[in-house]
């Protein structure tokens, strides 16, 4: 299979599917957040840790436009770190980037276990981000465009996105009305 991908996907179409990969992922959560909550706060809550009740309770009015601002900055930031690799070969963000969002699957199905639920995002989690990331670091470290240890070293590039996320939400609440 790794075969025929490397054969018909170049090293620059697989960076630009990023932002793809992204966007499926996203718009699981976007499309669904204001259903999930609605279903299943009464159930998850009871399960959630005490030092994430508040962000928990938060979270569970946030409506789908509201969502939907950090996301767009993330595209945004998300398209810029894959431009930069694909025209410069300036890997590190792409890399810290990819990286963390190949942790957050994990977050996601640590969620399933902790609440006893499907999960906002779970399935695109599992999916579409866990092989396309698999494929995309497999690839990038097969044909030597990056080592390994560049791809460990980019990892802080990744709290840029919990920054972005973060200051999204904030903007959102400020700006769109629930």
């Amino acid at each position: 299979m790794y075969e025929w991908l490397n054969t018909h996907i170049s090293p620059e179409t697989l960076l630009w599917l990023f932002p793809i990969m992204f966007l499926l992922h996203d718009f699981e959560e976007i499309l669904f957040v204001e259903l999930w909550f609605k279903k299943n706060y009464g159930k998850a809550s009871k399960k959630v840790p005490k030092f994430f009740i508040k962000t928990f309770q938060k979270m569970s009015k946030v409506t789908a436009a509201q969502f939907t601002l950090p996301v767009v900055f993330q595209f945004l930031i998300y398209i810029i770190s894959t431009y930069l690799a694909v025209e410069y070969q300036y890997y590190n963000m792409f890399l810290g980037f990819n990286l963390f969002l190949l942790l957050h699957v994990f977050m996601h199905i640590g969620q399933l276990f902790l609440l006893g639920v499907y999960t906002l995002g779970l399935g695109t989690a599992v999916t579409i981000t866990l092989p396309y990331s698999i494929y995309l670091f497999y690839r990038l470290l097969d044909e030597e465009i990056v080592e390994i240890t560049t791809i460990a070293a980019s990892l802080p590039y990744g709290v840029i996105t919990i920054v972005i996320v973060l200051l999204g939400h904030k903007l959102a609440h400020k700006l769109i009305p629930s």
